[in-house]
């Protein structure tokens, strides 16, 4: 039947657009494809407060002006005492249909602050859908039917399904939206955590040291020179490092290549600039091939491999490390395994580490991504980081209690050998 052909190329178009993260484009997409799909006149998706939004938001389709004017209209009629059936809807958290809707805009005063808007379109009934989910209603739907056009049972039932799935795609984009947010916050409580261990402290010795050529400088005797030249050349070494570590900062927090780019060359570039002036010999072994990613799965692998070769280079004080893509077949289905290995001091400590920054980020990441990480290391002996997930398929494919498991085992060969 036509309306269920409509629903499912919504529902496709709906879970693409969810995957962006994009909440003000998804609730754009929705409001156009409902309008498309169903024929109507115009669509209004207006949210309220939310568990990862506290700032309404809404998307119009074939209104004139700005969802957020819309708002702000109909907070003026309802202070005039119109009657919001939209509010209606989600009292009684289900469709509520008005036919011959149009006249009372027309000729009651309470919705005078809207009447320019709805004039400028060319409809006769409305429909007030909720989006509802199980842990609450996130907001409405407003359908505005074309004159002629009366919504029957079919049409009622079909507004139904499309703002349950409206909900379900707002809900997993807005969550996507606020999954990011405060990854950028942890990112930037960690980029500041490096700046003060290493860099702020290198240009504190170097104050100290051009503090101490100023001193010496006004004194006399033979030593004076000797001194004033070997703080000098202390300040040089100083200034080569800040600007190396800066160097080597800008490299490592680079934004990830654009997505059309194979992940694996992309990573291979990152390394071979990030590695510069390290000492570390590092190889990018890819056994996969093409890896089929959805966007946000592809981010959350660039960072986390970014983060387990940052602490590579900054405390397992290695020679060689390795960067592997491989498979693995669980059950019926193939696991993307993804390892970065080092033959440098592996870890003094046991247990799974909860307060280590890096750790942290990484298993969250993990539990982003629906999978696993795991930890393989011995003092002495190296660090294999190892994360499985399935790729292409939404997160939740694999178990994951967001932790991070500590094997004290012998880590894999560093040369790019299996272990």
């Amino acid at each position: 039947m036509a309306t269920e052909r409509d629903l499912h190329a919504m529902s496709r178009v709906s879970a693409t657009l969810a995957g962006s993260g994009s909440l003000a484009d998804t609730l754009t997409a929705l409001a156009g494809e409902v309008r498309r799909s169903a024929g109507l006149a115009a669509v209004h998706i207006q949210l309220g407060e939310t568990g990862w939004s506290t700032l309404p938001i809404g998307a119009l389709s074939g209104l004139p002006g700005t969802a957020a004017e819309l708002r702000d209209r109909l907070d003026q009629c309802q202070a005039l005492g119109a009657e919001m059936v939209s509010l209606s809807a989600i009292a009684e958290r289900r469709p509520v249909v008005v036919a011959h809707r149009s006249e009372t805009f027309r000729t009651h005063p309470a919705w005078a602050p809207i009447s320019a808007i709805h004039q400028a379109i060319s409809w006769e009934s409305f429909v007030a859908a909720p989006l509802i989910l199980p842990g609450g209603v996130l907001g409405y739907l407003s359908a505005f039917y074309p004159p002629g056009r009366e919504p029957d049972p079919d049409e009622i039932s079909f507004l139904s399904a499309v703002a349950d799935q409206a909900a379900v795609t707002i809900d997993h984009a807005g969550m996507i939206v606020d999954n990011r947010a405060r990854a950028v916050r942890e990112e930037r409580r960690k980029l500041a955590a490096d700046l003060h261990d290493s860099i702020v402290q290198e240009m504190f010795s170097l104050s100290m040291h051009a503090r101490a050529i100023e001193l010496t400088n006004e004194t006399s005797g033979a030593g004076a020179a000797a001194k004033i030249r070997a703080d000098a050349a202390r300040v040089v070494d100083l200034s080569q490092s800040v600007v190396k570590s800066f160097r080597s900062m800008i490299a490592e927090w680079r934004a990830p290549e654009p997505a059309e780019r194979s992940l694996v060359t992309a990573i291979r570039e990152w390394v071979a600039a990030a590695s510069r002036d390290t000492g570390l010999t590092v190889k990018v072994v890819d056994e996969v091939g093409e890896i089929e990613l959805l966007p946000e799965q592809r981010e959350e692998v660039w960072y986390l491999v970014r983060e387990a070769f940052h602490n590579v280079v900054k405390h397992a004080r290695a020679q060689h490390a390795v960067i592997r893509f491989a498979q693995h077949r669980e059950e019926s289905r193939t696991l993307l395994v993804v390892e970065t290995s080092d033959d440098g001091v592996g870890f003094a400590e046991r247990g799974s580490l909860p307060g280590h920054v890096g750790l942290v980020s990484m298993s969250e990441r993990a539990a982003r991504l629906g999978g696993r990480l795991a930890i393989v290391t011995r003092p002495g002996g190296g660090t294999v980081v190892r994360l499985e997930f399935c790729p292409g398929e939404p997160a939740g494919s694999l178990s994951a209690d967001g932790t991070v498991r500590i094997d004290w085992q012998e880590p894999c060969d560093t040369t790019g050998e299996q272990p």
